[in-house]
């Protein structure tokens, strides 16, 4: 799930979304419209913030490669 899906999952504001993690509003529409790129360590925050319903691997691919295969996925 990428992050602009988890807030409107989750009925989140962006300015809430940002609260929880110590940023700006204005951040948080940075990430969302592309503008400004998700650091490794923001990452880690929004995978622990979202519960892993938003992964690190999916925020930054390149840094963290792809995520780990699933049990069922790998039979």
């Amino acid at each position: 799930m990428d992050l602009a899906e988890y807030l409107r999952s989750k009925e989140l504001s962006q300015d809430d979304f940002a609260k929880q993690l110590g940023v700006t509003q204005g951040l948080v529409w940075q990430w969302l419209s592309a503008r400004t790129r998700i650091t490794a360590e923001r990452a880690l925050e929004i995978e622990a913030a979202t519960a892993g319903a938003v992964s690190r691997h999916e925020l930054r691919p390149d840094v963290f490669g792809q995520p780990p295969r699933k049990k069922a996925e790998a039979a």
